[in-house]
């Protein structure tokens, strides 16, 4: 039975102005430049490039946790504005477009080479602060949206996916770049003896600066601009502008933690990127404390020994995911290489220079690769499903919100992922580079080398062993998203549900979902009995509505409106029986309705009776 339904999911029609052309799939995959290599960058660089400017680890490590609390702060804000941005642009193009320049501004900023023009630590500790901040805001003013996108460019799901796909292959490509390139650049900056790095040569600060800001400034802020130009939202707001409320705004950050899908889905999101946060901010050091001195392949041992593997084996693993996600389900395609993640986490913490060959560290980084590629690149496909959810539960489609609170969870959980690391290792007595010339060296003591080691594997078993609990829990497969999307559509379209149709919802809602609250809905057209399940309402709802404006706002072809003015004239026929037995006395000023005398509020349109 399961095999049936899995096999009609992939013949699902696509009507033709449902369809996402190649270059608009290509235009969207482009900007996830940005949301595969910014965080991965900022994550990989910036903890080792404070500390080697002079800041404590203790205090490094806060300035990220402030900058991932500013986040918590400003996303779901984001969310509520890009939710409620009109215009012909759309809703979320604009910022693509506009947050795509300010974000090569940003970068320029962040690395400007403050320390070789003689400022102090304590100025550069506060020049970073601000600059960091501002480039979390310019993040959040564009990833929230450009996250919300993949629910507006179109409604069908297939479709869907076939850009996410696209999506995932450009974000993986910048997830390697973000985590390669900066250490090749920082490495080149403070290595010791002068050479550089494989292809980069040895760095002064000036040069550093100039390769963050045009490589990445140009890769992530050109790709945004690209997709807010060439990408449609085929999905238009079907709900009006909503005003600022301060109370339901706080509601909002708990909203949706109501859907039981996306609950379990966030944790399996949050706990895989916090691993990866960890391991960039700390490989660097990894590499270059614990395994300092050591050579492979000719070379001083690298951070790169241990990121290029994990990217290689992501890389490889992705078709194979892609294909278990149409065979199995998308969460057996996120867990399925989590076991080789486990076990390498815990050989990282295991191995120690005075018996472990180099080797292992490259081996032991390709076997994590196996599982980092699926729990890296799913969550990410699996969202919409969530927020199509959602829309069968609640009746709106708060795609602004779920993603605000999908990148506030992430970054709060990985700036306290990488600041407890930073705290631990810097109350264990870790020594920063305090001189002015970035690449001096400072000796460690073995129980900082230690607790680095440990913290990098064992936070990875556990967090990892955690997402792979949660992909039990995540219930959605492709045969009950085909219903759902059913669901959806008959509610929009006003069709009646069977009896059995409606116990068949109601038993999706309670798998995946959870219980609905009266506050939850916001389509008018939506009612609840007392036990909160949703009561389907007769299609003259639908009639009500296309009298208060017009059939254009309400249908898309010439059928769906002819369709809708015959229903009109029925009931238009049945109001002028009702006015020949004498029993309607009011006319309704804004459609004309006539009406009892009893009435308080229009039969037809729902309007208040002036009597």
């Amino acid at each position: 039975m399961k095999k049936e339904k899995t096999k009609t999911t992939t013949s699902e029609p696509i009507a033709e102005a449902d369809r996402v052309p190649l270059k608009e799939k290509l235009a969207y995959g482009i900007g996830g430049l940005m949301d595969g290599g910014g965080v991965s960058m900022m994550s990989c660089v910036m903890l080792a490039y404070m500390t080697k400017n002079g800041i404590a680890m203790t205090i490094a490590s806060t300035i990220m946790m402030i900058a991932k609390f500013w986040d918590a702060i400003t996303d779901p804000f984001m969310g509520f504005i890009s939710d409620n941005t009109r215009g012909k642009w759309g809703r979320r193009k604009p910022y693509m477009f506009f947050g795509g320049i300010s974000l090569f501004l940003c970068i320029f900023l962040v690395f400007l080479p403050v320390r070789e023009w003689g400022v102090s630590v304590g100025g550069f500790t506060a020049y970073i602060i601000i600059m960091y901040l501002l480039w979390n805001t310019c993040s959040t003013v564009t990833q929230v949206p450009y996250c919300s996108m993949a629910s507006d460019i179109t409604p069908s799901f297939r479709e869907r996916n076939n850009a996410n796909t696209v999506k995932l292959i450009f974000t993986a490509i910048a997830s390697g770049l973000g985590y390669v390139l900066p250490l090749m650049f920082i490495e080149a900056l403070t290595n010791p003896d002068g050479t550089g790095f494989l292809f980069v040569p040895q760095l002064d600060s000036t040069q550093f600066w100039l390769c963050m800001s045009l490589v990445f400034g140009t890769l992530f802020g050109g790709g945004l601009v690209i997709c807010g130009i060439f990408v449609k939202e085929r999905i238009k707001p079907k709900t009006p502008k909503k005003h600022f409320n301060l109370k339901q705004f706080a509601n909002s950050y708990a909203v949706p933690y109501k859907n039981r899908s996306y609950r379990w889905h966030i944790v399996m999101y949050v706990t895989a990127f916090i691993c990866m946060d960890i391991i960039s901010a700390l490989a660097v050091y990894y590499a270059t404390d614990v395994w300092h001195g050591y050579e492979l392949f000719g070379m001083k041992m690298s951070s790169l020994f241990i990121i290029a593997p994990m990217m290689v084996a992501a890389v490889v693993m992705f078709p194979l995911a892609r294909v278990m996600m149409d065979k199995k389900s998308k969460q057996f395609a996120f867990r399925m290489g989590l076991p080789f993640y486990i076990a390498g986490g815990i050989m990282l913490a295991a191995m120690d220079p005075s018996w472990a060959p180099p080797i292992l560290v490259p081996i032991v980084a390709l076997i994590m690769g196996l599982g980092f590629g699926g729990a890296q690149m799913m969550p990410w496909i699996i969202f919409p499903d969530t927020v199509d959810v959602a829309e069968m539960a609640t009746g709106q489609r708060p795609t602004g919100t779920y993603s605000g609170m999908m990148t506030l969870a992430r970054k709060v959980g990985g700036g306290l992922g990488v600041g407890m690391v930073g705290w631990v290792i810097g109350a264990l007595g870790y020594v920063e580079n305090t001189s002015n010339d970035p690449a001096a060296y400072v000796q460690q003591s073995d129980t900082v080398l230690l607790v680095v080691r440990l913290t990098l594997g064992i936070s990875v078993a556990v967090f990892i062993t955690i997402a792979l609990i949660a992909s039990f829990r995540y219930k959605i497969t492709s045969a009950k998203l085909t219903r759902i999307r059913y669901f959806i559509e008959a509610r929009k379209s006003g069709k009646t549900l069977t009896d059995e149709e409606s116990a068949e919802r109601e038993a999706l809602i309670a798998e995946l979902y959870g219980k609905v609250a009266p506050e939850d809905i916001v389509d008018p057209s939506v009612k609840l009995d007392e036990e909160g399940n949703i009561v389907e309402e007769e299609v003259e709802t639908d009639v009500a509505e296309g009298v208060e404006g017009s059939l254009e706002q309400i249908a898309e072809t010439d059928e769906e409106i002819k369709a809708l003015e015959k229903e009109l004239k029925v009931a238009q026929l049945k109001n002028e029986i009702e006015n020949e037995k004498g029993k309607t006395t009011v006319t309704c000023k804004y459609c004309g309705a006539k009406n009892k005398a009893s009435d308080t509020v229009c039969v037809m349109c729902g309007a208040k009776l002036d009597k």
